[in-house]
């Protein structure tokens, strides 16, 4: 798949994200589709698609979202996707289980570097989440991630390049 896909997408999953998911609220927390679809697509398509995704899709958010420096979104997101590359290598093959896994595990650090990030550039104080507010925003990444890397490893199967011997 080339890279055109996943910033395509990233641009649409952030608008996605910016405009209708900040109405749809589970309790006070919004779900980060930018962040699970990243760590699904890394995990499943590898380093291109995954950065391709994180860059594209945090710099698109700084530029929606008010209030935000640009390129801490992007930052965030590029390492932290690094992070899922390094698991994804580590547990090859990734299994669903493993997405789903990484992308909850993954969601504490997310908001933790993302708060850091935007306490240090703009005027935002630094109000750490409660433990309640973290566990569910990670359910719900997880179960995007989930969603997305069955999504997405069906589409690499059928569009995406077919597997030739390297001679």
């Amino acid at each position: 798949m080339s890279v055109l896909a996943p910033a395509v997408g990233a641009v649409l999953a952030a608008i996605l994200e910016s405009s209708v998911l900040t109405h749809l609220q589970v309790g006070s927390v919004k779900p980060d589709l930018v962040f699970a679809v990243g760590i699904a697509m890394a995990m499943a398509l590898g380093f291109e698609s995954g950065m391709t995704w994180a860059f594209v899709g945090g710099v698109t958010l700084d530029l929606l979202l008010p209030g935000r420096a640009l390129g801490s979104t992007a930052l965030t997101l590029v390492l932290l996707t690094a992070t899922a590359l390094v698991i994804a290598r580590a547990l090859w093959p990734p299994r669903l289980a493993f997405v789903a896994v990484t992308a909850f595990v993954l969601s504490f650090a997310y908001q933790a570097v993302l708060l850091a990030l935007l306490a240090m550039t703009t005027a935002i104080a630094f109000s750490g989440l409660s433990l309640p507010e973290l566990v569910v925003g990670g359910l719900l990444n997880a179960a995007i991630a989930l969603v997305a890397a069955i999504a997405v490893r069906a589409l690499d199967l059928r569009f995406g390049e077919p597997e030739r011997l390297a001679w």
